[in-house]
């Protein structure tokens, strides 16, 4: 690896903590904050509130945020919606039903997570959080040309990268500007304090290409609708959808292995952060931009199979197909097919 100027370099994965703490606080974003005195009271009482739990009580509050959230039937019309776009007939309403339920607490499990497990140190990660399949991820690092993860709004969400900075795998996010700068600046903090760092969503390409050149793993969503100008549309559980480009992209002008994954509760103190698999690149010399499709598809196809094993995990009230192909209607819009 090339040596910084402040002598950070990874010789070999996992590295020393101190080291990947001392990456995360150079190359992840400032967040400062002027004013929303009330905010930034409100969320250190949230965060006092939250750890001075146990693990018990936390459990259940999580859960009974997941079932206020349920009974309030949160965005259940989408979920509905999606819900029938994959699995058609092939699920009763009322298994429909349970995996709407079960996103919801899922949910109501991360927010009470968020507001926890970054601030419990490296104890906590050794002890209550799990690998499985932790080889791939360390033999992808070790290869030297960085990682990208495919990731999405699935399980615990932004926690598993606490799991990789904490566990000694410099990692990073991109993080888009929250109006609320004290919330945004609760978010990039968060992130820091389990070694997540946080790319500035401005020129972030620049500034992924200079992490993958220095060996860190890029953490990249491919489940969120994209705008059209910068989303290509791929097959998502049988309909298109517009979905990110990016990954595809920094894969092929790197070469950085891609391996996918994600992070869920498996108990009321218990953790795992799954590798799920490397995607490998299909090679399509002649046509560049066949080539980036195929391999984007290649990439939604291992995160779809993260969902389709775990679909009570995943974020269902995102209207995932909003954007649609020419001939293709919005399936949210009323009498649409």
């Amino acid at each position: 690896m090339d040596k910084e100027k402040d002598g950070i370099q990874f010789e070999s994965y996992p590295v020393p903590l101190e080291q990947v703490t001392a990456y995360t606080r150079k190359h992840s974003r400032p967040a400062s904050v002027k004013g929303h005195y009330a905010t930034r009271i409100f969320i250190r009482i949230l965060l006092a509130s939250a750890q001075s739990l146990s693990w018990k009580w936390a459990y259940r509050v999580g859960t009974g945020i997941g079932k206020l959230m349920y009974w309030l039937k949160i965005r259940r019309d989408t979920a509905m919606v999606n819900l029938d776009i994959v699995y058609g007939e092939e699920k009763t309403p009322t298994e429909k039903e349970a995996i709407y339920m079960g996103s919801m607490m899922n949910l109501g499990r991360v927010v009470i997570n968020y507001l926890r497990l970054p601030f419990m140190g490296p104890t906590f990660w050794e002890e209550k959080c799990d690998w499985k399949n932790e080889s791939i991820l360390k033999d992808a690092m070790n290869r030297k040309k960085g990682v990208l993860l495919i990731a999405g709004h699935i399980g615990m969400m932004d926690l598993p990268g606490g799991k990789f900075g904490m566990g000694g795998y410099p990692i990073a996010v991109i993080g888009k500007f929250i109006k609320n700068r004290a919330i945004d600046r609760f978010v990039v903090e968060t992130r820091n304090a389990m070694n997540l760092g946080t790319i500035h969503p401005k020129n972030s390409m620049e500034r992924i290409f200079a992490g993958i050149r220095r060996g860190e793993a890029i953490a990249m969503a491919v489940d969120q609708n994209m705008k059209k100008e910068y989303g290509i549309f791929l097959n998502w559980m049988g309909r298109p959808a517009s979905s990110v480009r990016s990954p595809a992209f920094v894969a092929r002008e790197t070469g950085a292995p891609v391996v996918a994954g994600y992070c869920y509760q498996k108990d009321v103190d218990r953790f795992e952060v799954v590798i799920t698999e490397e995607i490998e690149w299909e090679s399509i010399p002649d046509d560049p931009e066949k080539e980036l499709a195929v391999n984007a598809q290649h990439q939604a196809d291992a995160f779809q199979r993260i969902i389709l094993s775990k679909p009570e995990l995943w974020f269902w009230i995102h209207r995932r197909w909003k954007l649609q192909p020419e001939g293709f209607s919005n399936p949210y819009k009323q009498g649409a097919a």
